[in-house]
């Protein structure tokens, strides 16, 4: 596997700043919201054995699990995993997105591991964490999404084309990614993945690297290359796709979160009918 070191490596610089921007007490952009539930429910009994919060895993990861703020056990939820960057605990990660209130008011779980340097054992257990939140919590395995930002978003697209976790990557956005071109293409195209990659205009430390991405994948997914058309703030849709498929890109450089980033991808998911809790 050729998956290059990102920021834990190759940034110590930016490794600080993106621990300092993570910094502060918890506030409004931590806080689960209440889903709309419709009245029709599943029977999860078989797994009714999680409660939404901080857990370690059997190979002792660290998880913070977020759910809506009314979280009703016996539905079957869509699951967001946000995958930490360099350095960070899983409460920093959830400040750093902001990604809670959102993602809960749309019905879904989401699910924030600590960070774990890249490597070939670091993404076992990741996948391995990401497996045990939706045995433990009711999730709805055809409805896991992956995001996270610099490691983060390296982790979310490494477990997108390779077959390390055991339910397929319903869509993929990562932010400010540590994968070149050259580099995916050392993978076998997954199945048509809907996909939506963030980067920042500004990021000096993997420069142009998620526009060369969004090139492969654009190509994985069948897209016609030769044409995008705007669609909302900063981003690009390829057309013709089997899989709806985005370049976004903002003014930010890499140790930001993208400031649209939170919108686009719960409205990126709405399209795609992910975030509604399964119906029987």
């Amino acid at each position: 596997m050729t998956w290059r070191q990102s920021a834990c490596t190759r940034g110590v610089v930016a490794l600080l700043a993106l621990l300092l921007t993570s910094c502060g007490n918890d506030g409004p952009h931590t806080r689960s919201s209440s889903y709309g539930y419709a009245e029709t429910t599943v029977d999860c009994t078989p797994t009714r054995n999680g409660v939404p919060g901080l857990f370690r895993t059997a190979r002792g990861l660290e998880i913070l699990v977020r759910a809506p703020a009314n979280f009703r056990p016996e539905v079957k939820h869509p699951l967001l995993v946000v995958f930490a960057g360099a350095g960070m605990p899983p409460a920093a990660s959830e400040r750093l997105t902001g990604l809670t209130p959102l993602a809960t008011a749309a019905g879904f779980l989401v699910a924030y591991p600590q960070h774990l340097r890249p490597s070939r054992g670091a993404l076992k257990r990741l996948a391995e964490g990401v497996d045990e939140v939706a045995a433990r919590h009711c999730v709805d395995a055809q409805r896991i999404v992956l995001t996270g930002h610099s490691d983060g978003g390296t982790t979310a697209t490494a477990l997108a084309v390779t077959p390390a976790m055991s339910s397929k990557v319903a869509a993929l956005a990562p932010s400010a990614a540590g994968f070149t071109e050259a580099d995916l293409l050392t993978f076998a195209c997954p199945d048509p993945t809907p996909v939506m990659v963030f980067h920042g205009a500004r990021d000096s430390l993997f420069p142009g690297w998620g526009r060369q991405a969004a090139g492969w994948w654009a190509r994985c997914n069948r897209c016609d290359v030769s044409t995008t058309e705007a669609a909302r703030e900063t981003c690009l849709n390829y057309r013709g796709c089997a899989a709806p498929t985005y370049y976004c890109e903002g003014p930010q450089g890499h140790t930001r979160w993208p400031e649209a980033a939170n919108q686009n991808i719960l409205r990126f998911l709405s399209e795609l009918n992910i975030p509604h809790a399964a119906k029987p």
